[in-house]
């Protein structure tokens, strides 16, 4: 009689406390600041299971995931960086001795990526930097990267090497044009063009980059030209659309979660 009415009391404590818990965390969700409320949901959904790793089972080998999730749950939702790399820096602190070398390193990159949504480009590139394990798709950032700490000559180099495994890449050409135009030499910029354009005729976007170099130096005839020949190409062509824009102030984060 004792054992059962012990075991009945411990149900009900348990259930008394998943009541609680969901309670609270249904009031944090509704008064949290505006966004996306299902990342919200996501992002509670992710503590809850932490704290229950850590009541149930020893966390110390898990614990890195939960804060590098929260990281990436709070710099989809607002605005404010801020707390995300708290996160972040939470993950990469809290990391067991034994997890392989790419893990941590994965780690840097992803900070990295939440810096240049935060705008700290000195930040960003010092994390790609100890991340050592730079991929082809990383070239463009990097290379964006160096120019704004005001590094050209390495990020020219980064330019090239992108260049170097396709000799048609969009993105290449798209860094040297930038970094010509922003170091006053808009004339060369569109050189390389020109050269984008023998490479690959049917380049809408280069046509369309072109033109807006034209139309800054007052070569409008030419710029009308670029522009209908990005046109003809590519009827529904954003013209203002920039990689380069897009690199440096994406609007979505593309980390997903572990």
């Amino acid at each position: 009689m004792i054992s059962n009415f012990n075991n009945y009391t411990r149900k009900d404590d348990i259930k008394l406390v998943t009541i609680i818990i969901l309670v609270f965390l249904f009031i944090v969700w509704f008064c949290s600041p505006p966004g996306n409320k299902f990342l919200q949901i996501c992002f509670w959904g992710n503590n809850t299971r932490f704290l229950i790793t850590k009541l149930t089972n020893n966390s110390e080998t898990t614990a890195y995931k939960f804060y590098r999730n929260n990281a990436v749950y709070l710099a989809k939702m607002y605005k404010n960086k801020d707390s995300a790399l708290r996160e972040m820096d939470k993950a990469i602190q809290s990391v067991p001795a034994y997890i392989s070398d790419k893990e941590l390193k994965n780690l840097y990159k992803d900070r990295a990526n939440i810096r240049i949504c935060a705008g700290d480009y000195k930040g960003a590139l010092n994390d790609f930097i100890q991340a050592e394990n730079i991929t082809f798709q990383d070239y463009l950032k990097i290379a964006l990267l160096y120019k704004e700490v005001g590094m050209y000559k390495q990020a020219m180099s980064f330019c090239n090497a992108i260049l170097n495994v396709d000799n048609t890449a969009y993105s290449g050409f798209a860094c040297l044009a930038y970094l010509y135009d922003t170091a006053g030499r808009t004339d060369i910029a569109i050189k390389v063009w020109d050269l984008a354009l023998d490479r690959r005729k049917n380049n809408a976007r280069a046509y369309a980059d072109r033109a807006l170099l034209k139309k800054k130096i007052g070569d409008f005839e030419g710029y009308k030209e670029d522009l209908a020949k990005a046109k003809e190409i590519f009827p529904t062509i954003d013209i203002e659309q920039s990689i380069i824009k897009d690199t440096l102030q994406p609007k979505v984060l593309s980390l997903s979660i572990l």
